[in-house]
């Protein structure tokens, strides 16, 4: 995992944790806005968490995708005033309440970056042209490494409680979330939802 400050007042306690998704990069965030400190996490390759949260009093988790099933598992033991997920599950791969193992699978044999930015964007794209991404091969060993961490015991006792599932998303079935979870909020956003929103307090 790689750490970078996105935000960083240091006139606040507070912390919003921000666990990305699968090819997140800090270039996708750059455009939500906070008086608090935000930290994001990213870059699946290696997944030990290493960050020291005890400086801060008041903890907010976001998490984005497959980001849900790693922060369910890395950051159990840690005390968060909210906790908020984006379009994942802490399962993150299964057959009712992931993406398909079998899909999964094959993203891993066949990825192609650019049909993935096209579907995790769809009529964002353009929003998001200037976003940065690891090289195709770079993005493989990422899926592999989420692959296997998937397959580990999922931690269910890990209570999220807000969940944002978007209408138009190619990537993170919604109907997953419907099986996991028994609220959910809808956007009508791609994947990537985070266009919807200006703050990171907002969302």
């Amino acid at each position: 995992m790689k750490i970078s400050n996105l935000i960083q007042n240091e006139n606040s306690q507070e912390l919003i944790l921000v666990f990305g998704g699968f090819a997140s990069h800090p270039s996708h965030f750059a455009h939500l806005k906070s008086d608090k400190n935000v930290v994001l996490v990213y870059d699946y390759e290696n997944l030990d968490f290493k960050f020291d949260l005890k400086s801060f009093s008041k903890i907010t988790l976001i998490a984005f995708s497959m980001g849900v099933c790693v922060a369910s598992r890395v950051l159990k033991d840690i005390e968060f005033s909210q906790k908020i997920a984006i379009n994942g599950t802490p399962f993150g791969i299964d057959k009712l309440k992931g993406i398909h193992p079998a899909i999964f699978a094959k993203q891993i044999k066949k990825f192609d970056l650019t049909a993935f930015k096209k579907s995790l964007f769809k009529e964002r794209k353009n929003e998001a042209k200037n976003f940065i991404f690891k090289d195709e091969k770079d993005l493989k060993t990422e899926l592999e490494k989420l692959f296997e961490f998937a397959s580990k015991e999922c931690n269910e006792n890990f209570i999220w409680d807000k969940i944002y599932s978007s209408n138009n998303d190619e990537i993170f079935p919604q109907n997953a979330l419907k099986n996991t979870f028994s609220k959910l909020i809808f956007l009508n956003e791609p994947h990537f939802a985070f266009f919807h929103f200006k703050t990171w307090d907002e969302i």
